[in-house]
């Protein structure tokens, strides 16, 4: 039997690809240290947040062999006599009862069952989740999004991975406070690896002196490549923007040629959706100070920021688009449009010729 289980729910857009990154970059490390990261690698760890929330879009592409990660990872768990670390943001949004038998499954091979959660400023988040939508193919502008998160009409997918004390709820079922950890992300102007000593203090490793730099490329937008890429998902035909398309846009096109094709902007918060998001956030704080949770970090980085130097993708002019979709066109070897609407068009084409 383990001695804990650690699994990190999530939040999503709260560091967790940098964290699971340096996890397991370090894994040698880790495991000498007596925390060990089971499975093959980073896809386990999705697959088995996929089993166990019930995400019928992957299991039904799963193999026999894949449609058995949750249990193997448990089993190794059960083999293993340190600490276990899971992680994976989908895990997040999974219904009450799939979570309360993921914890039983935990609980009958590991002493102690610890639950982790990642919770980061919304100020910061929503431009974030807009943009991580924009690469998965939506075309929603970015002010219609704002309204809709705060409506909650329509946008319910949000709050299911962002409702942190809804979250903590459904994830703290039958565990002692103590053993259910809210990292908050710190503010920016924080040292660079702060969210990674603040959860290792949790977990109860020493990272000192380990690596921390990033080994994959930053593939986060500035507000005139996100709002590009958001019209050229309006060029492209509803029914093509599917799970193949959103992995040729994340996994090729993105990095290698959108990135960089346009001076970097901050998102800013448009002032009417200012007070809603203060208000939620401070919801959050509340809740946090009233529960009996181990919060580890400032609570005041909760508050969200919002960017004083930033624009909003519809104050983005069409001269700027067509001059970021033109080195975006030479990058790919393709000829120049000279329109924006021709280049929206090419570029249009190419994601779906290259499917």
């Amino acid at each position: 039997m383990a001695r804990r289980a650690f699994l990190h729910v999530g939040t999503a857009k709260s560091g967790t690809s940098y964290l699971q990154d340096l996890w397991w970059r370090h894994r040698d490390e880790l495991q000498a240290q007596g925390l060990l990261l089971p499975g093959r690698g980073r896809r386990d760890h999705f697959t088995a947040a996929a089993l166990v929330k019930g995400m019928t879009a992957v299991v039904d592409d799963l193999d026999q062999r894949d449609r058995e990660v949750w249990s193997r990872l448990v089993d190794e768990t059960r083999t293993w006599d340190g600490d276990v670390l899971v992680s994976n943001e989908h895990f997040a949004d999974t219904p009450a009862e799939a979570a309360v038998a993921a914890l039983s499954d935990l609980a009958s091979a590991a002493d102690e069952v610890h639950v982790l959660v990642t919770a980061r400023d919304l100020g910061r988040v929503l431009p974030s989740a807009w943009q991580q939508r924009v690469k998965m193919g939506a075309r929603m502008p970015y002010r219609k999004f704002l309204g809709s998160v705060r409506r909650e009409d329509g946008d319910q997918k949000f709050w299911r991975y962002q409702d942190v004390p809804a979250i903590l709820r459904i994830w703290s079922a039958g565990l002692p406070g103590g053993r259910v950890h809210v990292v908050v992300v710190p503010a920016p102007g924080a040292p660079r690896d702060e969210l990674w000593t603040r959860t290792a203090s949790v977990l109860g490793i020493d990272v000192t002196g380990l690596d921390i730099e990033a080994q994959r490329a930053n593939d986060s937008l500035g507000v005139v490549e996100a709002e590009l890429l958001r019209r050229v998902n309006d060029a492209v035909p509803r029914e093509r923007r599917d799970l193949a398309y959103s992995r040729r846009v994340k996994r090729t096109f993105v990095p290698t040629a959108l990135v960089g094709s346009a001076p970097r902007d901050s998102f800013a918060v448009p002032d009417n959706h200012v007070a809603w998001i203060e208000e939620a956030a401070e919801g959050v704080v509340v809740a946090l100070r009233e529960g009996s949770y181990d919060v580890v970090g400032d609570l005041r980085d909760l508050e969200p920021f919002v960017a004083t130097d930033g624009r909003t993708p519809d104050q983005v002019t069409d001269t700027e688009l067509l001059a970021a979709a033109e080195v975006v066109l030479d990058r790919l070897g393709l000829p120049p449009a000279g329109s924006l609407d021709a280049a929206l068009t090419d570029l249009a084409g190419h994601l779906l010729s290259a499917g």
